[in-house]
Parts: C-alpha cells; sequence; structure tokens
C-alpha cells in the first residue's frame, strides 16, 4: 500500500499526460483537415445548386470546415484568393483582394478571377488543458491551405476541323466477273385432233436447252496512283516553331514560322489574356474584338481571362506568318497569364500544339 500510494501520483500525472497530448495532436489534425478539406471544396468546378460557383461559397466553404471540428470548435474560418506564388515564394495578389490568410475576402466578384487563381482557407482553433496540472499553456493552432481552381478548361481534341480537306485517293481495283445468260425453256404447244379421229392428240413437246454459263472477264486496268504521300512532320528539321508574344497599342501577337513544306490547318486555337485590369483608364477592361492571320481573320466580341476562339480554323502557310489578336484599347497591363495556343489538325502534325508559353 506505500509503495503504491508513492507511485500513483506520478502514474496518474502520466496518463493525465498522454491524454492532453492525444488531445493536442487530435485537435492540431482537425484544424489540419478542416483547411485541407475546405479548400478542396472550394477549388472545385462548377457550380452549386443555387448558381453560385464553389469558391464564391463561403457558407458552404465553412460548413465544410466545421465537419472535421471534433473534440474542439473553430474559432475563426478565414477564405481569401490569391494568383499564385513567384519563384521566390511570394503571394501575387489580386486587385483589391488582400492575400494575406488572415483576411477575410469571400465572396469575390467574377471579373476579378482567372485560370490559376487560388483559394485560401485558414483554419484557426485554441487548446486549452482540461485540468492545469501540467504546465501546458492554452495554444493558438493554425493552419491554412491553399489550391489553385479554374475558370476554362482546354480540351484538346484530335478530330480533323470542317475546314480541312484530305487529299482524293484514286479508288482500288475492282474485277469484273461474267455474267450467266440463262434461256428460258419454250411454251409447249399442243395441237388439236385431227377430224375423224376419236380423243387422239399428238403433242409436240420442245425440250430446254441446256443451260450455258458464258462469263466474259476483262482484265482490269493498270492501277496508278495520282497522289505520291508524303509524311508530314512538325518536328525535327521540318518543324513548325514561334516566336515570343509581342504587345504594340492594342495588339497582342506571336511570330510562326512553319517548316514542313506544306500548308497546315489549325484545329483549335485558345487565348488568355488581362481582361480586367489589362487598360490603364476608367475602363480597365479588355475586350478580344478581332484576330488577324494571313487570308484568315475573325471578328467577335468575347470578355473572358481565356477562350476557344468559335469556329475559327485558320490555315498556316508555309514559311513565316505573324498571327494578331487586337483588343477593344490599349493592351497597358501585363499580368503574366498571356497565352496562345494553336492546336494542328493536319494528319502528321495532329494535336501538335504551337505553344507561346514554351
Amino acid at each position: 500500500m506505500v509503495e503504491f500510494m508513492l507511485v500513483m501520483p506520478v502514474l496518474i500525472i502520466l496518463l493525465y499526460g498522454i491524454i492532453e497530448v492525444s488531445r493536442l495532436i487530435f485537435i492540431f489534425a482537425s484544424v489540419s483537415n478542416a483547411s485541407r478539406q475546405a479548400a478542396r471544396y472550394g477549388a472545385g468546378a462548377g457550380e452549386v445548386n443555387d448558381g453560385t460557383t464553389f469558391y464564391q461559397d463561403c457558407e458552404g466553404i465553412r460548413e465544410v470546415a466545421n465537419e472535421s471540428a471534433i473534440l474542439t470548435e473553430f474559432e475563426d474560418i478565414n477564405i481569401t484568393y490569391d494568383r499564385g506564388l513567384t519563384e521566390d515564394g511570394e503571394q501575387v495578389p489580386i486587385v483589391d483582394i488582400d492575400p494575406n490568410p488572415d483576411s477575410d475576402t469571400c465572396p469575390i466578384e467574377d471579373n476579378l478571377i482567372q485560370n490559376g487563381d487560388r483559394i485560401i482557407v485558414q483554419v484557426t482553433a485554441n487548446y486549452e488543458p482540461i485540468i492545469q496540472i501540467l504546465p501546458l499553456d492554452p495554444l493558438t493552432i493554425v493552419s491554412a491551405n491553399a489550391r489553385t481552381f479554374l475558370i476554362s478548361i482546354p480540351i484538346f481534341g484530335s478530330a480533323v476541323p470542317t475546314g480541312f480537306r484530305a487529299e482524293s485517293p484514286t479508288p482500288s481495283r475492282l474485277p469484273t466477273s461474267g455474267v450467266p445468260t440463262e434461256t428460258l425453256p419454250p411454251t409447249i404447244t399442243k395441237v388439236p385432233p385431227i377430224s375423224g379421229t376419236q380423243g387422239i392428240r399428238t403433242p409436240f413437246n420442245t425440250l430446254p436447252p441446256t443451260l450455258t454459263l458464258t462469263p466474259s472477264l476483262t482484265p482490269p486496268p493498270t492501277w496508278t496512283s495520282s497522289v505520291t504521300p508524303t509524311f508530314i512532320s512538325c518536328t525535327g528539321v521540318t518543324n513548325v516553331s514561334h516566336g515570343g508574344l509581342e504587345f504594340s497599342n492594342n495588339t497582342m501577337s506571336m511570330s510562326i514560322v512553319n517548316n514542313t513544306g506544306h500548308r497546315l490547318t489549325a484545329a483549335q486555337v485558345y487565348v488568355e489574356w488581362n481582361h480586367d485590369t489589362g487598360h490603364d483608364g476608367n475602363d480597365s477592361t479588355l475586350r478580344l474584338r478581332q484576330i488577324l492571320f494571313e487570308e484568315s481573320p475573325w471578328s467577335g466580341d468575347i470578355y473572358a481571362p481565356s477562350v476557344f476562339v468559335p469556329a475559327y480554323y485558320p490555315s498556316i502557310p508555309t514559311g513565316s506568318s505573324t498571327i494578331e489578336f487586337i483588343f477593344h484599347q490599349g493592351y497597358d497591363n501585363l499580368d503574366g497569364t498571356e497565352r496562345i495556343i494553336i492546336t494542328i489538325g493536319t494528319p502528321g502534325c495532329t494535336n501538335y500544339p504551337i505553344d507561346s508559353s514554351k
């Protein structure tokens, strides 16, 4: 009994310490999991039932975070946004949005968001010991998690555009077989009985001739190829290359060099630009109004951070050429998202991308 009384306080403190440390680790895991799951929910593509995008569904994001609140209650759930990180690890802010996780800027306006932006969810909880036996001070547990979300997703397929015209091959050889001629048997003629003779008839039957098949085979003509197929390659010596993006007034352009020796056809044209803050002035927006590329112009009015140009399949001539994207006012501010991707649909170069970022 004496020995047990001496050991019991140490044993109780040890068991209580194990419980408190386990509780602390559990609360830390709950906070970390809450920020991670909430950021995943906010980075989801599409819309919730009421038509709100996931990154704007502030209540939904907080509800997902609170589902991980076990053995604790979260003090703060902050939601904010940025444009990713630089090579030095510094945050790239969005105009009028504080990227600090300690701030809450949800919901954010549609016209401020573009491809590659991130949602940041920070969850905070407080830890206090149940009984102040051990010298454990109250702790503030903070976990922040970021996820990149997309507004539009480029999808490059292998379908040949409607503007492509394939070569017409000569039809294959087709032998001609003889067609048998069939002679039908003649009608049997019966002579009526001769006068004075009772019931006597003399039929005259002519048997049908034997069926004769007379095939007439015409030898096929000699096949001559009218088109000599040439393998088209977009790499190696006969490659397709491009220059960097250039900006002048309201025009974004890129030079293209086609060394294949063949006129190629584009299957898709994709472009990204600083649509919301690209111009200095009261109206900072940039709307894509026109595309000029050799003999294949395009006209329209698009306001978006990125777009697949609809129903536009220009031809890429041999040699050097330049594609120009013209906006409704001057392109003054670059934000690093500018990009042009032209996907080739000509057989031999199918799905080969001319990507300004590479």
